[in-house]
């Protein structure tokens, strides 16, 4: 009699309601694990990212320091993108061109015997640099902008990526740089890269006017 009743209940099968149900939790792991790697995987990017913006701003500091470093001739940031001789009022060149006060920089500097006009700017969270010869009206020989770190975040002269140190005693030859990198200011702690660089050569009298003339 047992038996007999084992076997009908052995032949049953699976109830349709039982279908559905083993369906649905099935929906719900599967869910739960599509969520869980969409998560890491949106860290692991942002991981990334943000290690990619971190060493791309530190590189770009290092390049600074060594032009500061072997400069002849350093500009005033905080006359960047000014009409001269009373920079008080920007320069609508300049600022067509993307250069702001305590967001640019020039440098007359040299590597390797050839010396030439270093420029660097922020231009919409990017920092870029570009460099010409001294004769650059006759030769023509200006790079273009080259894109060197994203997502910086110094936006205006009250966090200016550069400045110049009069108060340290040594006059005009002392740089700070303060470059802050940040991909998700809401979400993100922001990175800062900060050096203090001397141009070692600006104590020789090099002529102070020889960047002055700065392509468009």
């Amino acid at each position: 009699m047992q038996a007999e009743r084992n076997s009908r209940l052995a032949e049953r099968g699976i109830t349709l309601v039982e279908v559905m149900m083993t369906i649905l939790l099935l929906g719900i792991v599967l869910t739960i694990c599509f969520q869980v790697f969409i998560t890491v995987g949106r860290a692991v990017t942002t991981s990334d990212q943000r290690s990619q913006n971190t060493d791309q701003a530190r590189l770009a500091v290092q390049q600074i320091d060594r032009q500061i470093r072997s400069g002849n001739v350093l500009y005033d940031p905080a006359k960047e993108g000014l009409l001269a001789p009373l920079f008080v009022a920007p320069d609508p060149v300049a600022v067509a061109n993307g250069i702001f006060p305590g967001l640019s920089i020039r440098v007359y500097t040299q590597a390797n015997g050839d010396q030439r006009c270093v420029q660097w700017r922020i231009n919409n969270g990017t920092l870029q640099t570009r460099s010409w010869s001294e004769a650059w009206t006759v030769d023509g020989d200006v790079s273009g902008w080259r894109n060197v770190a994203e997502n910086i975040i110094n936006t205006s002269a009250a966090s200016p990526a550069f400045s110049l140190d009069t108060a340290s005693g040594f006059g005009d030859r002392l740089i700070n740089v303060r470059v802050l990198t940040n991909a998700d200011t809401a979400r993100q702690k922001t990175v800062e890269f900060k050096a203090s660089v001397t141009g070692r050569n600006t104590q020789y009298g090099y002529n102070p006017n020889i960047c002055n003339t700065i392509p468009t």
